[in-house]
């Protein structure tokens, strides 16, 4: 799939996905619907949120980079952090939602983000050696 062709399908599925969340907001009731409702929102709202991260972040490490061999790298990356970023913040809302946010937790939920990055990170400088 050509670059071009990714970011058209990522702009598509987020739109999609956020007209997705923004229709769980509108139609369900949490007290009616009960656990279905709030497995969509969290699905939908992680869609959306990996990828306009994904896109942001896409966009923001092409104007640093410059160097069109380097885009499937910077696909990558992008597309993992946006990952990342958007478990922990569905994770921290999922705590919000549920009166367990509190500092010790947010301390956690960072350190396993920064330990699954450092873990891609170990796993990808194996495979170039």
């Amino acid at each position: 799939m050509s670059f071009r062709w990714y970011v058209i399908m990522m702009g598509v599925g987020t739109g999609l996905a956020w007209v997705s969340w923004l229709f769980v907001i509108q139609t369900m009731n949490p007290d009616e619907a009960g656990l279905t409702a709030f497995i969509f929102f969290y699905v939908t709202l992680f869609l959306s949120l990996v990828g306009t991260l994904s896109l942001i972040g896409l966009l923001f490490r092409i104007g640093l980079h410059r160097e069109p061999d380097m885009l499937t790298r910077i696909v990558r990356l992008s597309f993992r952090h946006a990952l990342l970023l958007s478990l922990g913040g569905v994770t921290a809302l999922w705590l919000s939602a549920h009166r367990q946010l509190a500092w010790y937790w947010i301390a956690v939920l960072i350190m396993l983000i920064a330990g699954a990055e450092y873990l891609f990170l170990m796993i990808q400088s194996s495979r170039r050696q």
